[in-house]
């Protein structure tokens, strides 16, 4: 599914102005509206931002099919192009919702904008992105652009966990403008080049190696980050915090009972990850090379929100999981050695096979946080992916031997 159809219910403010014809934007993701918002400008005859989702058919999730968008317009469209037919679940659409990100709240994106102009000058900001999660603007500036991005509370500050990771390393990251810890707000330099999404192992070597130096030197400090913890010797509580809610409803009983014998399994887990003699540190996240930017000189990591303190194994196993088998034995020899130039009579290999379950068990503590701090209308971004990421943990867990497959 290559695309989206689109309905906008506009407003002026929080004045509703009319619902505009359904069109469809050729990029299917539901958060990604850049596409959305230039064909909205040119049929208002004005600029136009998405505040947020209000509804989606769930065609599949997180992209195509219908869905339905809050668009603020900065001032009353040209007459005739909406349909201004009274909605009457409007009051219910425009009120406050104390789980609301600031930026889909009226005139949200314009203060982000406003913020990051303060800063470059009169750039001129273009929407891309808006979810649950964040909001990311563009600017085009004459020494290469700019973009502004907006984090949920229960998610890192781009630019400030950047700070650290330049202390190490003043290439790895983009170059940070600004930042506003209150807001959440990051204003970071445009990474040039393309994403490496298919890395050849030049690449591989180089963002692997320079990586694990950073978390190496990082982890003597890692309390002093302001990012979420996902540490290993809390998933036995918080994953059956997780089973005890929604999921139980999701999961057939087989697997809901596999689940469970799981966490009582975590403790020979936990130790075999323990006896790779790996510190707790920054982990980025979300460590797939589409989050990496070369330009043939530099390469760069970019999205830094989902950090969090925990263990590094997670990001080396994420990355494999995006990688053709041909190059995944190279990045775990490449993050091995560099594991043990660093840290010295470790034995990071250890780590890589309790990994591979704990990984879709932090997943599934990640996505309940996320349905956990999110309004109702975006929970559709989210609703099933605990249930996915646990069936993915005893999918693991029985390749390991942990679990029997057959009950």
């Amino acid at each position: 599914m290559d695309s989206k159809t689109v309905e906008a219910l506009v407003s002026v403010g929080d004045r509703y102005v009319g619902r505009a014809p359904a069109f469809v934007a050729d990029r299917p993701w539901w958060s990604e509206i850049e596409a959305t918002t230039a064909y909205l400008d040119r049929l208002l005859g004005v600029p136009t931002v998405v505040l947020r989702l209000v509804h989606a058919d769930e065609a599949e999730r997180g992209h195509g099919g219908r869905v339905v968008y809050h668009v603020q317009a900065a001032a009353d469209p040209r007459p005739g192009v909406l349909d201004p037919t009274p909605l009457p679940e409007w009051p219910d659409i425009v009120t406050p919702h104390p789980l609301r990100a600031t930026w889909a709240e009226v005139d949200g994106p314009h203060r982000l904008a406003t913020w990051a102009q303060s800063i470059i000058g009169p750039a001129e900001p273009t929407q891309v992105k808006t979810w649950n999660l964040s909001c990311l603007l563009r600017f085009s500036t004459p020494d290469g652009g700019a973009w502004a991005k907006a984090t949920s509370r229960f998610l890192g500050v781009d630019a400030d966990v950047i700070q650290h990771v330049h202390q190490y390393d003043a290439t790895l990251a983009p170059g940070v403008l600004g930042v506003d810890l209150a807001n959440r707000w990051s204003l970071l330099q445009h990474a040039p080049g393309i994403d490496c999404w298919e890395p050849d192992p030049e690449t591989l070597r180089d963002v692997v190696s320079r990586w694990v130096a950073v978390q190496a030197s990082l982890a003597a400090d890692a309390d002093q980050l302001g990012t979420p913890r996902l540490l290993p010797q809390d998933v036995a509580g918080e994953i059956t915090a997780v089973l005890d809610g929604d999921v139980r409803r999701q999961l057939p009983a087989a697997d809901l009972d596999r689940a469970r014998r799981l966490v009582d399994a975590l403790p020979g887990l936990l130790a075999a990850l323990e006896a790779a003699g790996l510190p707790i540190t920054l982990v980025h996240g979300d460590f797939h090379p589409g989050n990496w930017r070369s330009d043939g000189t530099t390469r760069r990591i970019v999205d830094w929100a989902d950090s969090y303190l925990g263990h590094p194994a997670t990001d080396v196993d994420r990355l494999c999981n995006y990688l053709p088998e041909t190059k995944q034995e190279l990045a775990r020899a490449t993050w091995t050695a560099a594991w043990k130039q660093h840290l010295p009579g470790s034995s990071p290999e250890r780590a890589l096979p309790p990994i591979a379950v704990l990984t879709h068990l932090l997943g599934a503590i990640t996505y309940q946080r996320f349905l956990d701090n999110v309004e109702p209308d975006e929970r559709i971004y989210h609703e099933h992916d605990p249930a996915t990421e646990i069936r993915a943990a005893t999918g693991a867990a029985a390749r390991l031997g942990l679990l029997d497959p057959a009950r």
